[in-house]
């Protein structure tokens, strides 16, 4: 047991080892709201305990054993000192699955738990922040951009769906592994973004992105996929960046100005094996081409030396897989970089409908206008930039540059 240690640091490590926990509560219980009550427990009384007696040595069986420990004192209570259903040595059985690294596939498991097509598909991300990441109800509706009462009916209603169609707490076979991959890939990929870009209004939460990192690299050992290696390599690559993307004032610095030093070579290589890897199959998809993307950028000398010819080529290949506004508004951007100004701009012209109220496009429009060397039309958009930017270094990063 270590020394105390504050309440900010312990939410932080029970927040680390909510998803794990919750697994194996509910593999154990076999009923969503009982595990997620039981997991409340564990969670209020670890803040108590942790920041007297310090984190435990395995902090998962911990939370595992209060949870177990806390769901046995209720059922007697309401049962009357009914029988158990359930008697064993909790901390024994916790501690077991930990050495044998048994919580990773409890986590898969409940992952496409909260991704089950019988589920509504708007409220599979709710349920997974909700049960995988252990995120308040603020926290969601924050960064789903929902009201607290709507984000709660969504949740209470995927509730009832997984009891009312009996939805096991198993991985799917292989034979019903296509329909059901896709919504898992989804909700990994908003997760690393939720951390990575921070629509709530964090510009970097590595916590998040680690956890979405580890619970990728489950994914791929259990269910070897190309798409599946390309969105590891598409959050490694990326991931490589984080410790330049802020200066030592906690300002953004920009991908041309970011000191290139400071990236993780070693896991820009692991992610361009990963890429390869996946690419061999020859069946690419929407993950492996943006990883290839992030690929070129990572793999540049400098920002000077960008082959952005490869970048607009990978571009039209991924509008063939997944056309989308915010695509298109990227391909504007790489573009604009490759010297074509005019092609440019009459891509961002056509997507203004569609992207008015997202700061990014108005970013590439004050891109676009620093160009043309109109200055006014410039400061116009890195002024609406900021006013609709979800991150409040962003915000300051565009208010610099007026």
């Amino acid at each position: 047991m270590s020394a105390s240690v504050s309440e900010f640091a312990v939410h932080q490590r029970i927040q680390a080892h909510h998803s794990a926990a919750q697994a194996a509560l509910l593999r154990r219980l076999g009923d969503v709201q009982l595990a997620e009550d039981a997991m409340q427990e564990a969670a209020l009384r670890a803040l108590q305990r942790w920041t007297q007696d310090g984190i435990p040595e395995h902090p998962v069986a911990w939370l595992v054993t209060v949870g177990m420990n806390s769901f046995r004192d209720r059922y007697r209570k309401e049962s009357r000192l009914k029988a158990l259903p359930i008697d064993t040595d909790f901390m024994s059985e916790a501690q077991s699955d930990a050495e044998q690294g048994d919580f990773e596939d409890d986590v898969l498991r409940l992952i496409f738990l909260c991704c089950h097509p019988a589920i509504a598909s708007e409220n599979q991300l709710a349920l997974t922040l909700r049960m995988v990441m252990g995120f308040g109800m603020n926290e969601i509706a924050s960064a789903l951009l929902v009201p607290v009462k709507t984000l709660e009916k969504r949740i209470a209603r995927a509730k009832r769906k997984i009891a009312a169609a009996g939805i096991d707490f198993e991985l799917p076979p292989p034979a019903r592994l296509a329909v059901r991959l896709n919504p898992v890939q989804q909700v990994l990929y908003l997760i690393f973004n939720e951390g990575y870009y921070g629509s709530s209004g964090r510009l970097l939460d590595s916590q998040l992105c680690r956890q979405a990192i580890i619970l990728c690299r489950s994914l791929c050992r259990l269910y070897p996929e190309p798409e599946n290696f390309g969105l590891l390599a598409l959050m490694l690559f990326n991931d490589s960046r984080s410790a330049a993307r802020l200066n030592a004032r906690q300002e953004l610095v920009t991908l041309d100005r970011q000191d290139r030093g400071l990236w993780k070579r070693g896991q820009i290589q692991e992610a361009d094996v990963l890429l390869q890897k996946a690419l061999r199959k020859k069946q690419p998809g929407f993950y492996q081409l943006q990883a290839a993307i992030s690929g070129v950028h990572a793999c540049a000398p400098s920002s000077a030396q960008t082959d952005w010819r490869e970048i607009i080529v990978l571009y039209q290949h991924l509008l063939l897989i997944k056309e989308s506004p915010v695509v298109r508004l990227n391909y504007a951007v790489a573009l604009l970089y490759a010297g074509e100004e005019d092609k440019a701009a009459r891509l961002l012209d056509e997507l203004n409908g569609e992207l008015a109220a997202y700061s990014p496009y108005h970013a590439a429009r004050a891109k676009l206008y620093e160009k043309r060397q109109d200055m006014g039309a410039m400061q116009a958009a890195l002024r609406k930039a900021s006013e609709l930017s979800g991150s409040s270094e962003v915000a300051a990063h565009y208010r610099t540059q007026l």
